[in-house]
C-alpha cells in the first residue's frame, strides 16, 4: 500500500494503490482499490475485458461508446461530423486524467452542495449485481435511459425536413403494469403529423392477450369537440365490430343536431327492437327528396294513439299484392277536390257498422272487373257535385231486403 510516481512514453502519473486490502489468500478473492492521476499506466489493458480483476479494466470495457457517436444531427447548430465524435470517444480509456477503481464499495457523503460540470459526455452503466445493464447516456446535449425495465428503443435525431429544422424524439416502449394517478390540473396537447392509439390485437396470444377495457368518467361538465368551423376535418371514419352492444343514456334534456350534405345509413341485422318511451316526441325532417325503401318478409306496425296525418303536396301510394284494412269504430273521410279510384281486379267492401261518405267535388270510380259491395247496416252516401261510376263488368250490390244486379233491383 502506498503512493508512487511513474511515467511511460506518453507522460507521467501518480498512483495511490491498496492492493489485496482484504488479505486474501488467492488473486481471485483479493480486493484492491487505487487512484491514478495522469496518463494511463498500461494502455495495453485499458478497457480490456481480459485485464486483471484488480485493475477494474474488465468493467471499464462495458463502456466504449456514446449514443451521440452515431446520432443523426446533420444541419443542427454546432454540428460535428460522426468521424470527429467517434475519434474522441476512441481515446476514452487511453487519454488519461483521473482513474480510480475499487473491488469494494464506494460511498460518498456531502452535507452541503455538490457540483459537477462535465465538458464532454457522460455515461453510467449499473449491472445491478448481475449481468443486466441499466443506466443513462448524456451525450451531445441529450439524455437517454436504458434498462431491462421495459423493452423498446428510443432515438433522438435532428431533422431539417420538419418545422424548419428541429430535434425529434422517436420512442418504441413496451411496459408492464402501470398505475397513474393525477391530483390537480392535467393538460395534454399533441401537435404533429400522426397520433395513433392501439389497444389489443386482432391476433391475441398467451403472451399478449387482449385486455378488458373499462372507462368511467365523473365530471361537473364534459365538452368534446372534433374540428371546427375554422378547420373542418376532411374525413372521419368510425367502425365498431361487436357481438353484443348495450347503449344507455339517461338525461333530463337531450339535443342532437346534424347538418350534412349527403347522408347514407345502412343497417344489417337479423333482429331489431326499437323501444321509445317519452311524454312527447317531435320529429322534423326537411329535405328536397326523401326515399325510404324497406324490404322485409313481414312488417307489423302497432300504434296506440290518436293520429293526425297532414300531407301538403301530391301523394302516390302503390301496393303490389293484397291489402287488408279493418276499421273497428267510426271512419270519416273528407275529400275536397277531385277523387279518382281505379280498381283492376275484384273489389270487395264489407261494412259491419254505419258508413258515411261525403264528397264535395267530383268523384270517379272505375272498375274493370267485378265489383262487390256488401252493406249490412245503414249506408248513407251524400254527393255534392258530379259522381261518375264506370263499370266494365258485372256489378252486384246486396242490401238487406234487396239485391241489385246491373241497376236491376230485386226485393228479397
Amino acid at each position: 500500500m502506498g503512493q508512487k510516481e511513474g511515467k511511460n512514453v506518453s507522460g507521467k502519473y501518480i498512483l495511490i494503490e491498496a492492493p489485496n486490502f482484504n488479505n486474501a489468500s488467492s488473486e481471485t478473492e483479493a480486493m484492491s482499490s487505487y487512484l491514478r492521476l495522469g496518463v494511463v499506466k498500461d494502455p495495453a489493458i485499458a478497457a480490456n475485458p481480459g485485464a486483471p480483476k484488480g485493475s477494474g479494466e474488465d468493467l471499464a470495457a462495458r463502456i466504449t461508446s456514446f449514443i451521440d457517436d452515431t446520432r443523426v444531427r446533420e444541419g443542427c447548430p454546432d454540428y460535428l461530423s460522426p468521424a470527429v465524435r467517434q475519434a474522441e470517444t476512441a481515446r476514452l480509456h487511453t487519454k488519461g486524467g483521473w482513474r480510480d477503481h475499487s473491488d469494494g464499495n464506494r460511498v460518498t457523503t456531502t452535507r452541503g452542495d455538490k457540483v459537477e460540470v462535465i465538458k464532454g459526455n457522460y455515461r453510467m452503466v449499473v449491472l445491478g449485481r448481475q449481468e443486466d445493464e441499466a443506466g443513462w447516456d448524456v451525450s451531445g446535449g441529450h439524455v437517454a435511459e436504458s434498462g431491462i425495465t421495459f423493452d423498446g428503443a428510443s432515438s433522438i435525431e435532428y431533422t431539417t425536413v420538419d418545422y424548419g429544422g428541429t430535434w425529434v424524439v422517436v420512442e418504441n416502449t413496451v411496459k408492464g403494469h402501470v398505475h397513474t394517478a393525477y391530483h390537480g390540473k392535467v393538460f395534454d396537447y399533441y401537435c404533429g403529423e400522426i397520433v395513433e392509439s392501439i389497444t389489443g390485437s386482432e391476433t391475441p396470444d398467451g403472451t399478449q392477450p387482449n385486455p378488458v377495457v373499462t372507462e368511467k368518467t365523473w365530471a361537473e361538465s364534459i365538452s368534446s369537440y372534433t374540428g371546427s368551423a375554422a378547420f373542418v376535418i376532411p374525413s372521419i371514419t368510425s367502425e365498431t365490430w361487436a357481438e353484443i352492444m348495450v347503449d344507455k343514456t339517461t338525461a333530463t334534456s337531450m339535443t342532437s343536431e346534424s347538418t350534412i350534405m349527403t347522408m347514407t345509413s345502412t343497417t344489417t341485422a337479423q333482429t331489431i327492437t326499437d323501444t321509445t318511451t317519452a311524454t312527447a316526441i317531435t320529429s322534423t325532417t326537411t329535405a328536397a327528396t326523401i326515399t325510404d325503401v324497406t324490404t322485409a318478409g313481414l312488417m307489423s306496425s302497432f300504434t296506440t294513439a290518436n293520429i293526425e296525418d297532414l300531407t301538403i303536396g301530391t301523394s302516390t301510394t302503390m301496393i303490389i299484392g293484397s291489402e287488408t284494412e279493418a276499421v273497428i269504430g267510426n271512419m270519416s273521410e273528407l275529400t275536397v277536390g277531385m277523387q279518382s279510384s281505379v280498381t283492376v281486379g275484384t273489389e270487395s267492401s264489407v261494412n259491419l257498422s254505419m258508413q258515411s261518405s261525403l264528397t264535395v267535388g267530383i268523384e270517379q270510380s272505375l272498375a274493370l272487373s267485378a265489383a262487390l259491395n256488401i252493406v249490412l247496416g245503414i249506408a248513407i252516401d251524400v254527393f255534392v257535385g258530379i259522381k261518375v261510376d264506370v263499370s266494365a263488368a258485372l256489378s252486384i250490390e246486396i242490401s238487406p231486403g234487396s239485391i241489385e244486379i246491373d241497376g236491376v233491383k230485386m226485393l228479397v
